[in-house]
This record gives C-alpha cells, sequence and structure tokens, in this order.
C-alpha cells in the first residue's frame, strides 16, 4: 500500500524533530517502517561497535557462494524483459538519463530499476562473506558491505531532506551508511575494524528501502514537479540514482583491488572488450603491432564556456553549473589515450625507479607503497623480466597491450616528465596532462551547440548497446571493460575516445566555476573538496553512465586515488606554453586560504605567503609578544582555561575528563594544552601543513621559526611545548571538520576554536556533535569559538550560521542565534564570553580579533 492518497495510517507515526543530516531537513513527523530488523544492535546503539578484527563480522549469511539466488534481487532481476537495460543474453547495461522536462513515472521507474539492478549485479560477484568485510590492500576505504548498503541510505535521507518522506526507515543503517571516505593522504590507514550488519540485514534493507523508492516514483504527488529541475523535491530520487551510479564505479574499483579468489563474473556482467592485441606474458609488445603508434593531433586555439545551463533538463551535480571563459592557445594532443604498450616502455626504462621524473609528492607516494609498475599489472615473473597480465575489474587476462593504460595522477605526471626528457623536451615546453578548457576543445563542436538542445549530449539520447557503434564512446557499460585506444571511430578532429573508455586526469584543481551554489540536499557534495588536493577527471570510463556519462561531468579525485583513470598526452603551445587551468584565481568558494594557482602573480610568492601564514599560526599558538595587550596574549592556554574551569564547576564534568575532540587544532598548541587535562586527546585539521608543525613539535618539543620585524629584517623565534606536556596523550589527524567519520567514537568535550566561519558547511559539523549519533557524550561539553567573519570566500551565504538580516522582518540574524538554533536540541549554553588573540604582521603591526567564545553542555539523554 502506498505512502501516499491517504494510506498513511499503515505506517507509525509520532511527533518529533528529525536527525540532522547533510542539507536542511524540512520539518515532518517522524515515521518508522513496518519492515522489522533482526539486529537489537541495528536499532538501539548509538555507535558503531570496535571489533578487534574484521572477522569478527564472519559467519552470519550463507547463501553467498556461487551464482545468487533469487531473493538477491531486492528490485527487478537482471532478466530480459523484466528488468529494463537487460538484453537477449542477460547482459545489463545502462539506460539514457531521462529528460525531466518530459519523462513519465514509468520512464523514471525504469531509470531507478536500471540503476538498481546494475549495482546488485556487480556486487554479486562477492563470493562468501569475506569480501564485503575484508578491508581493502590500502585500508584507506570502507570494506564492501559499507558500499552495498550507502547508496540506499542515501535516498532515504536525501528524500528525507527533500520531504518526499516523513521520516528514517533505519535510524542506525543511515547514520552509519551515510558518510563515505576521503582520505586525506595514502599513509592515512584506518584500522576498518568495526562490526557491521549482516549481508543478510543489509539486503533486507535494501528491499525496504527499494519499496519506499518505487512508492514515492509512482505516487507522490510531488513528481508533477520534476520539471522545475533542482527547484523540485524530486530532484533527491534522481540524485539518489546519480549517486548510486558513482558507486558502482567506484565500487568496481574496489573489486579490482580484490584477490580472484573471492570473486567471480556475474553472468548478467557484460563481456570484455576485444583481447585481439592481447599477448602471454612473455612475449615483449612490439609498437605498431601490438599497440597502435600514439601520434599527435593539432587542435586550433579558441575560447570555450565552461558550466551547464541551469534549465538543461538532465540531472547535474552543483559544481558543473556556473560560468567560465576561457581562451586556448593551439596545443597538440596524442590522437589515442596511453595505451598499456606506450606505458611497458616507461616501465621497462625504469621510470618507477627514477625520483627525476616524478614530482615530489608522487616519489614520497612511491616509495611509500613500493610501486614499481601499475596496480592494475600483475607480474607472472621476476620483476626484472617485465612480464605481466592485466587485472580487470572480475578476471586476470593476458594482457591487452592496446587498453588505455589504468594510473593515478602521481603516475600520469611522472609518464609526461620521462615523455619529455626520452624526447629532448624541455620540461617548460614538454609534455603535460590535458586541461579542462582542452578538453573542452578536443570535443565535437556540436557539444557547445546549445540549439541541439538534449541532442548535443551523448548520455540522453544512447544506452550502452548503441553508444560504441553510435557515438564511438565505450560508455554505459557498451563492454565490461576497457576496450582497445584506437577500437572505435575517432571524431571529425581525429581524436579517439573523447570520452569513455577511461577517464582522463587533468592538471586543473576542482574548483567552483563563476556563481556556483550549493544544493540544499547535498551541500557538502562539492566544496569539501575545493581544496587544491583533487584534481579533476573529465570523460568518464567504460563504467560510467548516467551523469559520470555526461559532456557536463566534472569529476574529482585525490591523486593517490585509483579510479578506472588513464591519461592523453598534450604539447603545449610551442610559442606560449604556459599552464591555464580552469582553477587559477578562483574567488570561491575554497577550503582554507586559497589553494589554487594563479596567473596574476606569481606562485613563489604565493609559497611565500603561505609561509607567513604558517609562521603566524605557530606565533599565535606558542609565542608572546610584549606590544599586544595582556589579554590577548597566551591564546592557547586561555581557549583550555576557559573550557576546563568551567567543566571544573560541574561536579560530572571534572571526573568526566577522558576524552577531547580539537576540530580545526591548526598548529596544535590548544590540543598539548588540553592534555594537561584529558587523558586522550585527538587534534584533526584540514590542512597538512599544519599537521606536519604539530607532529613536529610532538617529536622534538620545539621548532625554529621565523618573523617579520620590518621591511626586509627578520627575527628568528622558538616554539616549545610546556615543560608538563604528555605528549603520549595527544594524536593528530589530517582530517576535514566536516567529515568526521561514523568510527572515531565519542568525546567528553569538542573544541572548536576560529574554525565555523572558515569551513563551506559549518552546520554539517555542528549537526555532528548531537543528535542519536552525535559525538558528544551526554552531559559533555563543546567549546565554540569564532569572530563570525562570514565570507563567500570560504562559505556560500546561504550556508553562514548568521550574520544574515532576515529578509521578512530586516531583523539581524546573528550567528550566535545560529548557534542555537543547530544546538538548542541538544545542547544548553553555559556561557558566552570575548576570547581575543592577535595576528602579527610585524613587530610593530598586528590583527586584533575578539571572538565570540561560547561553551556548550550535552542534555542528559
Amino acid at each position: 500500500m502506498s505512502l501516499f492518497g491517504g494510506a498513511l495510517s499503515r505506517w507509525s507515526l509520532r511527533a518529533s524533530a528529525c536527525t540532522c543530516l547533510s542539507g536542511s531537513v524540512k520539518h515532518v513527523d517522524r515515521w518508522t517502517s513496518p519492515v522489522l530488523f533482526s539486529s537489537a544492535r541495528s536499532m538501539t546503539s548509538s555507535h558503531q561497535e570496535v571489533a578487534d578484527s574484521w572477522q569478527e563480522n564472519l559467519g552470519r549469511t550463507d547463501y553467498l557462494d556461487g551464482k545468487r539466488p533469487d531473493k538477491w534481487w531486492t528490485g527487478k532481476a537482471p532478466i530480459h524483459g523484466v528488468c529494463p537495460g537487460v538484453d537477449e543474453n542477460g547482459h545489463i547495461r545502462a539506460l539514457p538519463q531521462p529528460n525531466l522536462n518530459t519523462t513519465t513515472r514509468k520512464e523514471l521507474r525504469d531509470y531507478f530499476d536500471n540503476c538498481w539492478t546494475m549495482t546488485e549485479v556487480v556486487f554479486s560477484a562477492l563470493q562468501g562473506e569475506e569480501p564485503f568485510y575484508r578491508p581493502p590492500y590500502h585500508d584507506l576505504r570502507h570494506p564492501k558491505i559499507f558500499y552495498y548498503a550507502h547508496t540506499a541510505s542515501v535516498y532515504v535521507n536525501k528524500m528525507r531532506v527533500a520531504g518526499l518522506i516523513p521520516g528514517p526507515l533505519n535510524p542506525y543503517y543511515e547514520h552509519i551508511f551515510e558518510t563515505g571516505v576521503d582520505e586525506m593522504q595514502w599513509d592515512d590507514l584506518s584500522k576498518n575494524h568495526m562490526m557491521w550488519p549482516s549481508v543478510e540485514e543489509v539486503r533486507q534493507y535494501r528491499k525496504a528501502v527499494y519499496d519506499l523508492i518505487v512508492d514515492v516514483i509512482e505516487n507522490s504527488p510531488e513528481f508533477e514537479t520534476a520539471n522545475k529541475l533542482q527547484d523540485s523535491p524530486f530532484w533527491s530520487v534522481v540524485m539518489g540514482t546519480e549517486h548510486e551510479k558513482i558507486h558502482l564505479e567506484t565500487s568496481s574499483v574496489l573489486m579490482r583491488e580484490l584477490p580472484t579468489d573471492v570473486l567471480r563474473v556475474p553472468e548478467n556482467y557484460p563481456p570484455l572488450a576485444s583481447l585481439e592485441h592481447s599477448k602471454p606474458p612473455t612475449e615483449v609488445p612490439v609498437r605498431g603491432e601490438d599497440y597502435p603508434e600514439n601520434e599527435l593531433v593539432g587542435i586550433k586555439g579558441g575560447n570555450v564556456i565552461l558550466g551547464k545551463p541551469d534549465d538543461f533538463p538532465s540531472y547535474g551535480w552543483d559544481n558543473e553549473y556556473g560560468y567560465k571563459k576561457m581562451s586556448v592557445k593551439p596545443f597538440q594532443v596524442s590522437k589515442f589515450k596511453v595505451s598499456n604498450g606506450d606505458f611497458y616502455e616507461f616501465v621497462a626504462d625504469a621510470g618507477y625507479l627514477n625520483e627525476s621524473v616524478w614530482e615530489a609528492t608522487g616519489w614520497k607516494w612511491r616509495c611509500f607503497r613500493n610501486v614499481k609498475w601499475p596496480t592494475f599489472w600483475i607480474p607472472s615473473g621476476p620483476s626484472g623480466l617485465h612480464q605481466y597480465r592485466l587485472r580487470t575489474v572480475f578476471e586476470v587476462v593476458d594482457m591487452p597491450w592496446d587498453w588505455p593504460i589504468m594510473i593515478n595522477y602521481h603516475e600520469a605526471k611522472a609518464y609526461t616528465n620521462w615523455k619529455s626528457d626520452k624526447e629532448g623536451i624541455p620540461r617548460e615546453k614538454g609534455y603535460r596532462l590535458l586541461t579542462e578548457a582542452e578538453h573542452n576543445l578536443i570535443r565535437e563542436d556540436d557539444t557547445h551547440n546549445e540549439s541541439l538542445g538534449v541532442e548535443r549530449d551523448h548520455s540522453m539520447v544512447s544506452d550502452g548497446l548503441e553508444m560504441a557503434e553510435k557515438h564511438g564512446f565505450n560508455l554505459n557499460l557498451s563492454y565490461g571493460s576497457e576496450s582497445p585506444v584506437n577500437g572505435l571511430k575517432p571524431n571529425s578532429k581525429g581524436v579517439h575516445d573523447v570520452f569513455g573508455n577511461a577517464w582522463e586526469w587533468c592538471e586543473d584543481h576542482f574548483s567552483a566555476l563563476e556563481n556556483f551554489n550549493v544544493h540544499p540536499y547535498y551541500n557538502d557534495f562539492s566544496i569539501p573538496c575545493f581544496d587544491g588536493e583533487h584534481n579533476l577527471i573529465l570523460g568518464g570510463s567504460f563504467i560510467s553512465c548516467g551523469d559520470e556519462a555526461s559532456i557536463f561531468a566534472r569529476f574529482h579525485f585525490r591523486p593517490h586515488f585509483f579510479q578506472h583513470s588513464g591519461l592523453r598526452l598534450v604539447l603545449p603551445n610551442e610559442e606560449d606554453p604556459s599552464l591555464q587551468t580552469s582553477c587559477m584565481d578562483n574567488q570561491g568558494p575554497y577550503v582554507g586560504e586559497n589553494p589554487f594557482r594563479s596567473y596574476l602573480g606569481d606562485e613563489s610568492t604565493k609559497r611565500y605567503e603561505a609561509e607567513v601564514t604558517l609562521s603566524q599560526y605557530i606565533h599565535l599558538h606558542y609565542g608572546t609578544d610584549d606590544n599586544t595587550p595582556a589579554e590577548a596574549q597566551n591564546y592557547s592556554k586561555n581557549v583550555v582555561d576557559l573550557l576546563s574551569n568551567t567543566m571544573s564547576k560541574d561536579p560530572n564534568g571534572s571526573k568526566n575528563m577522558d576524552r577531547v575532540l580539537d576540530v580545526g587544532c591548526a598548529v596544535g598548541g590548544v590540543s598539548f594544552q588540553l592534555a594537561k587535562h584529558f587523558r586522550d586527546v585527538m587534534g584533526i585539521d584540514i590542512s597538512g601543513s599544519f599537521i606536519e608543525i604539530a607532529n613536529e613539535l610532538k617529536a622534538s618539543s620545539v621548532l625554529p621559526y621565523e618573523l617579520k620585524d620590518e621591511g626586509e629584517i627578520k627575527s628568528q623565534f622558538m616554539a616549545s611545548l610546556p615543560q608538563d606536556t604528555n605528549v603520549d596523550n595527544v594524536t593528530f589527524k589530517h582530517m576535514d571538520a566536516m567529515c568526521i567519520p561514523g568510527d572515531i567514537g565519542s568525546f567528553d568535550a569538542v573544541v572548536a576554536a576560529n574554525v565555523l566561519d572558515r569551513i563551506s558547511s559549518p552546520n554539517t559539523l555542528l549537526a555532528r556533535l548531537g543528535g542519536p549519533h552525535g559525538i558528544v557524550r551526554p552531559g559533555g561539553y563543546v567549546l565554540i569559538s569564532s569572530p563570525y567573519t562570514w565570507s563567500e570566500r570560504f562559505t556560500p551565504r546561504d550556508l553562514w550560521v548568521g550574520g544574515k538580516m532576515v529578509a521578512e522582518n530586516g531583523e539581524p540574524y546573528r550567528s550566535i542565534d545560529g548557534l542555537h538554533n543547530a544546538l538548542d536540541n541538544d545542547f544548553d549554553l553555559i556561557s558566552t564570553t570575548d576570547l581575543p588573540f592577535t595576528l602579527r604582521e610585524h613587530s610593530r603591526l598586528f590583527e586584533y580579533v575578539a571572538s565570540q567564545a561560547s561553551i556548550w553542555r550535552r542534555k542528559q539523554q
């Protein structure tokens, strides 16, 4: 029976405010599903349990070996004539994106069913329970059980935010499965030893979510607003499908990293592409025979306009919208993506052992992982013989030398440098990766012709069956793997695989376009990654579908991350080879200080300014100046004294000073002061440079630094820890304040000093403090200090906590009002006071800042 049309009495209702999610949840009555889950832990635990070993999760589901039984399929089984997108051979491929101006309920239902079943086809490859719970070899991602449930939980949470459904289906699942992992560094290892629900419990949850989504699609009256695009509550439904398609691809990469003995090729997965030019590992590949000569094609310069029109009738992520006009000089580009055969030459020439061709960070990654060949190449003999086979998503095959290489950004940059050196081209004029503007210029001109409407975007008109033949793009699972780089037709500019086959790493850092706006249903999809630490990937891969396959797609990953991604070579304009990327002189929002390139000022100036800022923060946390007011001195101690004095007045507070979290810890001064009062201190910060300084001080207790006195004159200083600091109690982690993981546990106190107005979604942090799974324990304390310097450089105006005039009545809405609104359900305000500090410009010029500090105590539950 439907939720709609008067059937609401079937659901158990109770009046209550919704828990906080990523977005502004509309206030509706909470409801619970009639589906009962067998795990008492799932419904009663406020925090996920820690396990000694991931293996403790095993032994609870017994039908996962061999072909999946019928009950595995929680939606439509992958049968021709039953599930949309399944061909006569039983292979499933992706459908085109729906036109939201004209789509019917049936068309949207078909699109959803196709997407849902593709996920279950891919996960049907996992044999037994082990691959669901076994952490990836690099320990940088959740186990697969998380991703099996994650996409389902996001549908529920986003439909709640949009007001399409009145409450959670399973609050515990929708908490632990909501947020994925964006690890900061390749050595940011997580133990992943958690107790997760069983596979069968998650399957039952997926079935309940499927039924709910079908009900919404078929019966919600809000469907009639779908043509309002981003202004429609139904945007959240399509958001769910496009989010699921992202994880269809990322899950396939994680499976590509698993041992083959815990996998089988699903019966419904499309066949691999041509292996005509594969060779057994004992045979050396020959250029021109086993892989094509990768010639350069000349591309005329021109103007490019980036950004998706607001009224284009397909789903788009927030970063796709906006506007940027760029002028591109003539350049040359490789006709094909770089093939396995091309890259073999780099490997055989000891490119992985040649530090001179690697960027500094890339070399550190290579050394940490001890990488000597591409991750998906499988050596079949001693490393010096260079005999390899290829790992595809589910199996190992003889090496197809004409398929595109799959590598990360670090490896791609090393290859371009090596290629330049081999051909004797100076690096500053040598090979590099594509830029976003150049990628737009190598496309067919029709993709920029707005008069063609949806026809200019192949993702709107072709499914996986016809995509390769009609457009020459290996997208939408046309094949179950990458395909020969010269196997599909080129475009009119002579370039193959502009879209599909493998993503292409770009030189650009991921950044907002002008007039960027977050969407309220998913306000932290893009902005946490506007940090100069994520590179664009463009074009899509063989498994990319939906929005990922669109001409407007702009996706991003950290440079050490593996996707189905490779590269295309660019030889820049000989007369002016300067690099111009879409991130240059970006006006925000961005994380922290502007992390992007600039052609208005030189990079050495920017690096110098970053060093000055770092020294200023070290001085703030550890230094003193006689020229500053007494109340603004000893900043770190003042913050901690305010918190500890407040807790000591609480009979219970003084007893509960075990764990404390310092959010936005910067260079660690507050964290070390907290160690005098708490037994376990964790400091987190988005800045890797700040965390490095904090760890240096932890290791040596002293650190020299310098500051400007006047003009060119500088003075030397020494930062030092107080003698009674117990550094063993303190740990520092490179972490985003808006992405605090669910397994971090709970704390007796949380400090967020001068961070609130420097993050792109402050309410995401505030929401993490309380609620059923908040990180602050009942009776625990929160200290928030901020000068409330709101700026759209850091935070989109719609996401400011306060500092705005209310349009309806012209009254000021201050930041303390916003804090009350965010925290009053779970916390009591104990006190507010000014907490001043100074930032030194030079010995006679200081910036005086009067932060407001508020202390809150969590209500006893």
